[in-house]
């Protein structure tokens, strides 16, 4: 196979899309950052109405390593000014077993039905050939996407050649006065306790090591994984840990929480971002046993339920585990590839 540089044909410029549907185009900006969100919040409330997208997600985004803000975001803005759409290209730093861009982006409802989603998209392609062909690596390469099962943004995305890959399951589980699920007993020498910032480089080995074999996952580089655990979101002291004999982390369970989400839930939740068991401690069931430690924090905290999501496919059976602490499949995700 040939570095992606040399088999990857990129456009040598890339303008902005031409005027449509009352929007022109132009690169995004810091500035963007409101509009952008307020796009992505309308768009959730017709696309996915139990989502709702923080900002903090999208100060995450632009912040990823390597992400050029002025060259890999558009934005299209009407008459007065007001962002009605854009893009965000993501080349994932991070390239071990595959090079992946992940394109995000939206449409205000008010302003669908006129072209401009194919606009957008076909830019987003443009600028993420130009991205994966600058690198001298001989690895596979996608472009991907990812909505609800159903949404409108997967059928425009077929239009382009990309094809669903996986499924993403969305649990949750509502805390009552039932009985406590029942987990095994912790092995003995091994310790559970909350997630400090101490723990954060140590957390980022160990969930590189979990995922080594999960779809789609590449190592996280530190800069984005600190991102994650310091935003305002990010509650380590409802996160856990279970520690080895020797002070190691062995299985995690990182969660954050939103209360401007709440609503859209209907209820008050914390999410589950991560749950993990690092290759060598595998076999000893840590994963409901931390799993179901952060779901008592979350629980102690007066949050009303746990939500996360599961790769339908996921190798470890990580759906059946979820299920025997009570979780309750619900709508489905999609991720959508194009090979490259």
């Amino acid at each position: 196979m040939a570095t992606l540089r040399e088999r990857i044909t990129a456009p040598a410029h890339l303008e902005p899309p031409v005027p449509i549907g009352g929007l022109t185009f132009r690169a995004g900006t810091p500035g963007d950052l409101a509009g952008v969100h307020g796009v992505a919040v309308a768009a959730a409330a017709v696309d996915d109405p139990h989502a709702r997208p923080s900002t903090a997600d999208f100060e995450r985004t632009l912040s990823t390593e390597g992400l050029d803000v002025a060259r890999d975001t558009l934005v299209g803005v009407d008459a007065d000014g007001h962002v009605q759409a854009y893009g965000i290209v993501i080349d994932v730093p991070s390239r071990v077993t595959a090079a992946r861009a992940v394109l995000d982006g939206a449409v205000h409802p008010d302003f669908r039905g006129q072209g401009i989603g194919r606009r957008v998209l076909a830019w987003q392609i443009g600028r993420a050939r130009q991205r994966l062909a600058m690198l001298d690596v001989d690895l596979p390469a996608t472009l991907d996407v990812g909505a609800p099962q159903g949404a409108g943004a997967l059928r425009l995305a077929a239009r382009f050649g990309f094809e669903p890959v996986r499924n993403w399951v969305d649990m949750q589980v509502v805390f009552d006065d039932g009985a406590d699920a029942g987990v095994p007993p912790l092995p003995e020498g091994f310790v559970v306790r909350s997630a400090t910032p101490d723990d954060i480089e140590p957390l980022r080995l160990a969930k590189n090591d979990a995922f080594r074999d999960h779809w789609g996952s590449q190592p996280m580089v530190a800069s984005d994984w600190h991102g994650f655990l310091t935003a305002t979101k990010s509650r380590l002291d409802l996160s856990r840990v279970v520690l080895d004999p020797d002070g190691g982390i062995a299985a995690f369970a990182i969660v954050e929480v939103d209360p401007d989400g709440f609503a859209a839930r209907g209820r008050s939740y914390g999410y589950v971002h991560w749950v993990g068991v690092v290759r060598a401690a595998r076999g000893r069931a840590l994963a409901p046993i931390v799993l179901d430690a952060s779901l008592r924090a979350i629980r102690a905290d007066g949050l009303s339920a746990a939500v996360l999501h599961v790769d339908a496919e996921n190798p470890s059976g990580a759906g059946r585990i979820y299920e025997r602490l009570g979780f309750v499949a619900g709508e489905v995700h999609v991720s959508s590839s194009a090979s490259l």
